[in-house]
């Protein structure tokens, strides 16, 4: 069954989801759910009267196992998925390859346009380990010690949160955070599912366990000393810029030094998505200058 054209109840999208049916059992090589994700061995207890709702069991794109409930919502079907590796999670998606461990609560809820999903992801004691985008990061403002541990057994958040809109071509994050004892990191902007490059930027805040007191005003993962960065270009080798001067604004002084995150209206993203695709990669003393 694909999701991108159809619900688990037949529907097309804006019908009641049907009020006439039973129970289900339900088994399915495949359930499809946007262009590179996909869950495997699909096996779900469902009752169909008054719509689709029931439990269900798969793995991601033929890997980690999940499990959770589907409910009718808006003529289609929304989801939790819950499990206990997270980082196999994320890994088997393609999203994040260098996660590691973790408890995972994730809610899709069906958004307007086609095969797409509005997002709310919570992720309890994670870790990162080996990951280009904050090695690259951690690099540019010389954060010796977690590069290390970045490289060892990984840098430990006790919590990520993220919002989101996932359509079929691209992941906009909304809002995103993950905060531990020595690191603090925000983030939002474009993940593009085919091409594998991104547009993000956020603030990360070194020592963020003592550097979060004195910003508890500011958004979530970020301290109230912190350096405004931007990713871009492909995921496994981005180009990192810092903004120096963002250290010395504390708190939400930063916000003077940056766009404001995306919204529900930028999710499509046609225009940004064009527009980065056809980027070139910068000339490389231009890179330097950035750095």
């Amino acid at each position: 069954i694909d999701l991108r054209q159809t619900s688990l109840s037949g529907e097309g999208g804006g019908g009641d989801g049907g009020s006439g049916g039973g129970p289900v059992s339900l088994q399915l090589d495949r359930l499809q759910v946007s262009d590179g994700i996909a869950l495997t061995d699909f096996r779900a207890d469902l009752d169909t009267a008054g719509g689709t709702d029931g439990n269900f069991t798969g793995k991601v794109n033929g890997a980690t196992a999940v499990n959770g409930r589907v409910v009718p919502m808006d003529g289609r079907s929304a989801f939790r998925i819950q499990s206990t590796d997270a980082g196999g999670v994320l890994r088997s998606a393609g999203l994040l390859k260098q996660a590691r461990k973790g408890t995972m609560d994730l809610i899709l809820t069906p958004a307007p346009e086609p095969g797409s999903y509005d997002g709310v992801l919570g992720i309890d004691q994670f870790r990162i380990k080996e990951a280009p985008a904050l090695s690259a990061l951690l690099n540019t403002i010389s954060v010796v010690g977690l590069l290390d541990q970045l490289n060892g057994e990984g840098i430990h958040f006790s919590r990520v949160d993220a919002k989101f809109r996932l359509t079929p071509e691209q992941l906009t994050l909304l809002e995103g955070s993950a905060v531990g004892a020595a690191l603090g990191v925000s983030m939002d902007g474009y993940y593009y599912m085919d091409t594998g490059r991104m547009n993000m930027r956020g603030v990360v805040s070194p020592v963020y366990m003592v550097n979060a007191i004195g910003g508890i005003f500011n958004r979530a993962g970020e301290g109230l000393i912190g350096f405004n960065y931007k990713l871009k270009g492909l995921a496994s080798d981005p180009r990192v810029s810092i903004n120096p001067l963002s250290a010395l604004a504390p708190g939400a002084l930063r916000n003077l030094f940056r766009k404001p995150p995306p919204t529900l209206d930028d999710a499509p993203g046609v225009a940004v998505t064009t527009k980065d695709r056809q980027d070139p990669d910068p000339d490389p003393a231009k890179q330097r200058q950035d750095r």
